[in-house]
């Protein structure tokens, strides 16, 4: 009968090597959601900042002048951006074209958690030659 009563119940040492382990695998599915909010958040931003630079590089002969140089502006209180303009030099293009190509670059900037980020579009725009350069 005294072999009965033992069996009966569970011993304190079982049930706090349970909640040992219980504690560790919780510690790590915490660990596993906590970084897949992250990278939700980050992704986020690399989206907005990649729409940002798509709509700025737009705007790039249309809105804003296609003239070299560069211009610095905000969007909002979290992304900053940067358009560099330049006249594109190839050999193969023709010395007599009555267009000139210019390498126009967007950066979209911002302070994330841990370093700054940015996105970078780059692309070649075509514009004519300005007055009296055919010369």
């Amino acid at each position: 009968m005294s072999d009965r009563r033992r069996q009966q119940g569970v011993s304190l040492l079982e049930v706090l090597v349970a909640f040992a382990i219980l504690g560790l695998c919780l510690g790590v599915l915490l660990q596993v959601f906590s970084g897949g909010l992250r990278n939700t958040a980050l992704a986020e931003d690399y989206t907005q900042a990649a729409l940002y630079a798509e709509s700025i590089l737009a705007a790039v002969g249309g809105e804003a002048p296609l003239a070299p140089g560069e211009d610095l502006g905000r969007v909002n209180d979290k992304f900053a951006w940067r358009i560099r303009i330049a006249p594109y030099v190839d050999e193969l293009l023709p010395q007599d074209s009555p267009a000139v190509l210019y390498w126009v670059t967007v950066e979209v900037f911002w302070q994330g958690v841990v370093s700054n980020r940015s996105v970078v579009l780059e692309t070649l725009r075509l514009a004519p030659l300005p007055e009296g350069a055919l010369g």
